[in-house]
């Protein structure tokens, strides 16, 4: 089936089928039972009653190059995606893993043709390859999941990874040299800032910030506390988008920018800082969210400061 088609099926499928989380509160789905495997065909209808979810295998043939580090166990997925005419020598979309557990059954460094398999499910959350991606190299398939989800798992594979922070962006005319160099660096910077972007095994994208939190400037003569747990995140009342730089519309560079947001007992952003970052992108997120404004946090009946970390997303 052509890629474009299959597109518009997983797209048709995940607004039938709405994921019911929310980015702050995401319930561990039941296994799905096994069902029958079906190839869909151009023009194929497929039609959900009720509840009824699916899992969708998307299988894309592709050029990679793949960068794995036993020591600081990140690995770096590099996707070309075949077009009409085969890859173009441009990096496609640029996936980064950490906390990888599991024995790695490849060389550290391997670019080659391959198949890229994305897995996701009709209840499918933001961004691709929802529960996982896996690809074909040197040794045979490599899956990679998000703790703890298998749903895909492969009795065949040669190796199935487990991953407990992962991101992705769109980078379509960066050379592999450049998006290895790019990708490598965030990772490196993010696992310094202590920070990570966890998918649920629900499909949906989670946010959060692993490192501590003490030692920090008080804000309106209050130390802030981080949203989580019975601290919830802020109503936000002003929402401003952000831009696009036209810099980065025209590199074709797209994805999430993750910030630290410090929110004031009045509800207005008092600082801001990247913990994962987009380098085009960082300013713009950065003043998208000084603009917004949200309701006062209250704890024990009093308004505090709050932290939280923020997604900011461009399309």
């Amino acid at each position: 089936m052509a890629s474009r088609e299959l597109a518009g099926l997983v797209a048709v499928l995940a607004l039938i089928v709405p994921a019911r989380e929310s980015f702050a509160q995401v319930r561990r789905p039941e296994p799905l039972p096994q069902g029958a495997r079906i190839a869909a065909q151009n023009g194929d209808i497929i039609v959900l009653e009720g509840d009824a979810q699916v899992k969708i295998l998307r299988r894309r043939d592709a050029n990679v190059r793949v960068v794995f580090s036993p020591s600081e166990r990140w690995l770096v997925l590099l996707v070309d995606y075949a077009a009409k005419g085969g890859p173009d020598g441009l990096v496609d979309w640029m996936y980064s893993y950490t906390n990888v557990t599991g024995d790695w059954p490849m060389e550290e460094r391997w670019e080659g043709p391959t198949t890229i398999e994305e897995y996701s499910t009709g209840a499918m959350g933001p961004g691709p390859a929802a529960h996982g991606i896996g690809f074909t190299g040197s040794r045979g398939l490599v899956q990679l999941f998000p703790m703890p989800s298998e749903e895909f798992r492969d009795p065949a594979a040669a190796a199935v990874l487990r991953y407990q922070g992962s991101s992705g962006a769109i980078a379509n005319r960066l050379s592999f040299d450049q998006a290895e160099a790019q990708t490598i660096q965030a990772v490196r910077r993010n696992a310094r800032n202590g920070t990570q972007v966890q998918t649920s095994s629900g499909g949906v994208l989670s946010f959060g910030v692993i490192g501590p939190t003490e030692n920090r400037p008080l804000v309106d003569g209050m130390a802030p506390v981080r949203v989580g747990g019975s601290v919830r995140q802020p109503e936000k009342l002003v929402n401003v988008e952000p831009v696009l730089p036209e810099t980065a519309a025209r590199a074709g560079i797209r994805g999430i920018v993750i910030l630290e947001a410090t929110i004031g007992v009045d509800g207005t952003v008092k600082d801001t800082r990247v913990l994962r970052s987009i380098p085009l992108l960082d300013a713009a997120a950065l003043d998208a969210v000084r603009q917004w404004r949200f309701a006062p946090t209250i704890l024990n009946g009093q308004a505090v400061p709050v932290i939280m970390t923020v997604p900011v997303p461009f399309q």
